[in-house]
């Protein structure tokens, strides 16, 4: 096992790949294209940012932890969205900025308001083989593999918290098992960890990062997540 945060895949589904359909697909890249005619948010400024009430379900599916196909694009890239990982050692206040990795926030917002990962434990803390400055979260088998039934695409890393070979503490960013399998697992960066820029860097630990310090593996969860109020 490398030093990498690791998602093992599941075996693709043929069937549900063939839902998604030209039409389906088209409709997609068509809205993530009109969304992205106005420069999307770049900064994590959270703390100067006025946020809804949680966001509710939109579109849930029947079993909260398997999606037919990728969600709809759904997010404001205009605004910051905030989320919210309660647990018994306290809450991890995360800022998540859609111009970093659009179409990452657009995922982790649909599964956080959908309650994929409410009861999920974390699968992965510093002690956990093969180590490194991380916790790792969001298998819906509450271990390192499994994801939400649909990968989405690598997108490039250009937040700041990535420099000099590193993602910064408080990096929040994608596991995947290699190049455009990103799903549902997560990890957040305790320190400067040297890794590839492989892995979509979408939000930064604005509070609690002594708490994420804290996580063990095995450690339950609950996600709400906000938007920012014009």
């Amino acid at each position: 096992m490398s030093d990498q945060p690791q998602a093992r895949p599941w075996a693709p589904a043929l069937a549900a790949l063939l839902l998604l359909g030209v039409v389906g697909a088209g409709a997609y890249f068509i809205n993530v294209a009109a969304t992205r005619r106005i420069p999307a948010v770049t900064t994590a400024d959270c703390s100067n940012a006025r946020f809804s009430a949680p966001l509710q379900p939109l579109d849930q599916p029947a079993s909260v932890h398997h999606y037919q196909r990728q969600p709809a694009f759904t997010i404001d890239t205009q605004r910051l969205y905030e989320a919210t990982i309660s647990g018994p050692r306290g809450d991890i206040v995360i800022c998540l900025v859609p111009g970093w990795a659009p179409i990452t926030v657009n995922s982790f917002v649909t599964l956080a308001r959908n309650h994929f990962f409410d009861g999920l434990l974390w699968a992965r803390d510093p002690s956990t083989a093969p180590g490194g400055p991380v916790i790792q979260g969001g298998s819906p088998n509450n271990d390192l593999t499994g994801g939400p039934g649909y990968y989405f695409k690598s997108e490039k890393v250009v937040s700041p918290l990535y420099k000099n070979g590193s993602y910064q503490p408080g990096a929040v960013a994608m596991a995947n098992a290699g190049a455009n399998t990103n799903g549902s697992q997560f990890f957040i960066t305790l320190s400067s960890f040297t890794l590839s820029p492989d892995y979509n860097l979408f939000g930064e630990v604005v509070s609690g990062l002594q708490v994420a310090a804290k996580v063990r593996k095995g450690d339950r969860m609950q996600v709400t997540v906000r938007e920012q109020l014009p």
